[in-house]
């Protein structure tokens, strides 16, 4: 090989690192290898959920991934969340689907751990925003949040149904009145809120548009306070249910 050739084959292997690391979405879940998708049967389960309805036919709109620390809970609901706000879905996905450009809230206890597990899962660290879940060339708008170092405060991404879908960051210590007075498409719990919050969160998924669905509700986390009311909410009767999916 001369030196031309050489040249050549480390500028295709460099763009072929930047592709894989500048769109991590779809290295994930693969058909096949150690980290196949067959190895994760709760997470399936809870993918397939949004597309199910229960006994009395309704839909299954709020969702939670139930578990122990490191058991990918918000991996999996950021999964699905950049699938809606991108448009881009796998071939292998039978959950919900959006037919359109979206606006999400993704939520956690304060800002600081918003930055280092929501954040950093969607756009990777600061100084590499766009080798997270959501692709790079998806990445319109960044706007930082005021006060915190290193924090967004809300993203613009490029929906592949045309238009602009939003992201939202928003934190459990900034209260109920910070979750009140807009219409959300997915709202995305990562630990376990307050039940006031939870509350409201839900009620900004509700549609008033005759015809037009419910948004979503997604949430992962650890039960670290019992058997509480957001707890009990996923689990009729005190019983957990398989996979701990509620509808």
């Amino acid at each position: 090989m001369n030196e031309d050739d050489e040249a050549e084959l480390l500028r295709l292997l460099e763009e072929e690192r930047l592709y894989q690391e500048r769109n991590r979405i779809q290295s994930l879940y693969p058909d096949t290898g150690p980290l196949r998708r067959g190895l994760y049967a709760k997470h399936l389960a809870f993918f397939r959920a949004g597309a199910e309805r229960d006994q009395n036919g309704e839909p299954f709109n709020e969702r939670c991934v139930m578990g122990a620390n490191r058991s990918g809970k918000t991996l999996a609901c950021s999964y699905e969340h950049t699938c809606h706000l991108t448009g881009w879905y796998p071939m292998w996905w039978e959950g919900f689907r959006f037919n359109r450009a979206i606006v999400g809230w993704a939520a956690g206890e304060d800002s600081k751990s918003v930055r280092e597990s929501l954040q950093a899962m969607f756009l990777g660290s600061p100084g590499s925003f766009g080798t997270g879940l959501v692709p790079h060339g998806n990445l319109i708008q960044i706007s930082p949040r005021a006060g915190v170092p290193d924090a967004i405060d809300s993203v613009t991404i490029r929906s592949a149904f045309g238009g602009n879908s939003r992201l939202l960051f928003k934190s459990y210590d900034q209260g109920r009145e910070s979750f009140q007075a807009a219409h959300v498409d997915v709202m995305q719990f990562d630990e376990e809120p307050p039940a006031d919050i939870y509350s409201e969160g839900l009620t900004r998924t509700m549609s008033t548009t005759p015809g037009e669905p419910n948004g979503l509700v997604i949430a992962g986390f650890t039960p670290l306070h019992g058997l509480s009311s957001v707890v009990l909410a996923y689990m009729p009767g005190g019983q957990q249910l398989d996979g701990a999916v509620r509808g």
